[in-house]
């Protein structure tokens, strides 16, 4: 499954990494040996980021057109016999914590992780969502191919996370 983010950030101000994404970007979500991730691919490094940044993976993610992305969460959902909760209000937020939240950066050979780290959704006044995950990253030189961002997620908690996307863009239309 795909949705579009308008935009991604990834800030690790000890580390001095800003990367962003060129042009549209979307998340994937996917099952990947075995384990339920978020993606977002092709990632450019922009500056070095000061020590005074807020570190930790941004994004957004459009939620429309609503029909399109229920039909989409719902077909995902359904492949990877994750339950859906029918969620009649959503609530201001939805939080969960990533198994392994990364980012891979191929031209410095780092791997940035965090094993303990805390996803957190909300809607915007744009009719959009914020994803944020902070927690304590740390890097590994380790080679890599592509400047990305993944965020490992039980099934549990992609299912509850699904179901709150759901509900906001059930809301939103």
């Amino acid at each position: 499954m795909l949705l579009h983010c308008p935009r991604v950030q990834v800030r690790f101000s000890q580390e001095k990494v800003f990367l962003e994404h060129e042009g549209p970007a979307w998340m994937l979500f996917a099952e990947h040996g075995g384990t339920l991730i978020l993606k977002v691919g092709d990632l450019h490094l922009r500056e070095t980021a000061g020590a005074a940044d807020e570190s930790g993976l941004f994004l957004e993610v459009d939620l429309s057109p609503p029909q399109n992305v229920i039909q989409a969460i719902e077909d995902f959902a359904a492949q990877q016999n994750l339950p859906l909760i029918s969620l009649k209000s959503p609530e201001p937020e939805c939080s969960a914590p990533p198994i392994l939240a990364a980012c891979h950066l191929p031209a410095q050979k780092k791997f940035i992780f965090a094993e303990e780290s805390r996803l957190q959704v909300r809607p915007t006044p744009r009719g959009t969502v914020e994803m944020e995950v902070q927690g304590a990253f740390r890097a590994r030189t380790v080679p890599c191919q592509e400047a990305d961002l993944v965020i490992h997620l039980t099934p549990g908690d992609l299912a509850g996370l699904l179901s709150y996307l759901r509900a906001l863009a059930r809301a939103s239309g």
